[in-house]
């Protein structure tokens, strides 16, 4: 009888408390949404929560989290504005001729708004090649640059003799009714517009040809562009000051991988928590179109001297031939999440670019504020002699797909990079958000039932796979980027309480910001495994002043195959 008793009493409560929780808000001012947007009904309020949330208060990741979904089909070169929380203007390239502008209230539902034609309102230009627009918000009105070519009434479009440029148009209000473009000019010796193809008198860099973009806030606004002189590259200067240049990415002004085919393009730039991210896409756009950035805390320091990470790669099918390609980003931000919209490259079976639709992708800060990559995911394990090994993705479904990546790519290495394809797999494409698992598969005579499964995050760009009685071979490495232009080197204690310092020296590591460590200790000459290391020591210099070396110290269980070490 005492403990049906205690047993009514623990039911009171609980239903005393719900019914306290559920009644307690009166209006939308006592409820707490977090990441949503409360509502007034009859019964009460009521959070309506934002994509990828769940629970009364919307504080809940739920299963589509980190799920990539499709905007509009058919639209390329996207730039999304956020007016509110709730309210989001989205362009982009659509047939050449007209801009539409789309009009959302949830990053989820779009509508058409308003369709740009500057032809239609103006008395003396027709335009083609409308491409890559950029909507900002000035005052109480909008921006809106876009590239083209211009040529007068009745004469063809596009032109001979013409290259595209960049134009401005102006809107009062959210009617969004653009006014007659004019060609861009920032005064003199300012970077400016020009229709006839070349370069303006005073030079290229000041030549301003295709994707602008807005960036900063409305007392320090910048406006990047791109400029043509051997590729596509990057410049930038403040509203404030037009002439003061910062040539920020590109062929002309850096060195850069045989693998942008000589393209930088497209610049992003967006801030959170004290960093500003500037986005770069690289290659051509029907070839292997591909999303890097740099970070930084200030705009002015935005450049390719500062570290370039991968953001996305190509995919590529099983013959190699593209499949999938990604870029032309826009960064918007939602109650303090951020997406990534996007456009994404269809290729046919012989690997040609039919299509490019525009998509939406959450993105993941790691700790020190870079971003997990896009559909890239470092793969690694630890050794067990003599085997070999294979790849299987579990799905969200439940569903698998296996082998994803076959022993005949991967043999006996230790690692494997997916990029968001199974080229064993019947070249299904998987995006990371509708992963639940890995399965590394091993094998001494191709007898493949033996594995170990790892549970996947859904957007994590790094993997590892610790099996029983396996070593590490491979360390990777990473580190925080100090101030631009700073050279690391490597040192590592060994069991023994010596060091070696350095192991990898600035000669070797320069100014990366990742380093995959095999045990070579290729300054010192000396080899050290994995398993003998206690410490891992990165160490910083800036204007090669190792007399005064900032450094960052780990310990080291000789196990770990992703290490991150902080310099402070």
């Amino acid at each position: 009888m005492k403990y049906i008793s205690v047993f009514l009493f623990l039911v009171l409560i609980v239903y005393t408390e719900t019914k306290w929780n559920n009644t307690r808000a009166v209006n939308c001012n006592d409820l707490a949404c977090n990441n949503g947007r409360c509502i007034d009904e009859t019964q009460g309020p009521r959070c309506l929560c934002d994509e990828g949330f769940i629970g009364s208060n919307c504080n809940q990741q739920g299963s589509d989290f980190y799920r990539r979904t499709q905007l509009i089909p058919g639209l390329a070169d996207p730039d999304i504005l956020a007016v509110n929380d709730d309210l989001f203007y989205l362009s982009g390239t659509s047939d050449g001729m007209v801009l539409p502008i789309y009009q959302s209230t949830n990053l989820i539902n779009y509508q058409l708004k308003v369709t740009y034609n500057p032809s239609a309102i103006d008395s003396t230009y027709n335009y083609c090649f409308l491409w890559a627009p950029d909507l900002s918000k000035r005052g109480t009105g909008y921006d809106l640059y876009f590239s083209a070519q211009r040529v007068s009434k009745g004469a063809p479009c596009p032109a001979n003799g013409q290259d595209v440029t960049t134009f401005l148009a102006r809107a009062s209000d959210n009617n969004l009714i653009f006014s007659t473009p004019v060609l861009v000019d920032f005064g003199p010796s300012a970077p400016k517009g020009r229709i006839a193809s070349g370069c303006n008198g005073d030079g290229c860099l000041k030549t301003v040809r295709i994707d602008s973009a807005v960036v900063g806030p409305e007392n320090d606004r910048w406006f990047f562009y791109v400029w043509f002189t051997a590729g596509n590259n990057i410049a930038a200067f403040p509203f404030a000051s037009p002439t003061s240049m910062v040539a920020n990415a590109g062929p002309a002004s850096f060195s850069i991988p045989a693998s942008d085919e000589k393209i930088n393009e497209a610049p992003e730039v967006f801030w959170r928590d004290g960093q500003y991210y500037f986005f770069i896409s690289t290659a051509f756009f029907d070839s292997q179109y591909a999303m890097s950035y740099v970070m930084a805390p200030t705009i002015a320091d935005l450049t390719r001297r500062r570290a370039v990470r991968t953001h996305s790669l190509a995919q590529r099918n099983s013959a190699g031939r593209l499949v999938q390609t990604h870029g032309h980003n826009s960064i918007v931000a939602r109650r303090g999440q951020f997406f990534n919209v996007f456009h994404q490259g269809v290729f046919d079976g012989n690997g040609r670019m039919i299509r490019r639709d525009t998509f939406k992708q959450r993105i993941a800060f790691r700790s020190d504020g870079s971003i997990h990559t896009l559909n890239t995911i470092d793969i690694r394990w630890t050794q067990l002699p003599l085997h070999q090994y294979s790849i299987d993705i579990v799905k969200k479904d439940g569903s698998t797909v296996g082998p994803c990546i076959a022993v005949g790519r991967i043999g006996s290495t230790l690692e494997t990079t997916y990029t968001g394809i199974c080229p064993d797999g019947g070249n299904q494409l998987i995006n990371k958000g509708d992963i639940a698992a890995f399965r590394l598969f091993y094998s001494q005579n191709q007898v493949w039932k033996d594995f170990a499964e790892v549970k996947y995050d859904g957007v994590s760009d790094q993997l590892a796979f610790y099996l029983s009685n396996g070593n590490t071979k491979h360390i990777v490495l990473r580190w925080n980027e100090r101030i631009t232009g700073t050279r690391y080197s490597l040192d590592v204690r060994r069991k023994d309480g010596t060091w070696v310092a350095p192991c990898v020296a600035d000669a070797i590591i320069g100014t990366q910001i990742e380093y995959v460590f095999d045990g070579n200790c290729q300054t010192a000459k000396v080899f050290v495994e994995p398993r003998d290391i206690t410490h891992i020591r990165m160490c910083s210099a800036i204007n090669n002043d190792w007399a005064r070396a900032i450094c960052g110290e780990v310990a080291y269980d000789g196990k770990i195959i992703h290490v991150y070490v902080r310099i402070p």
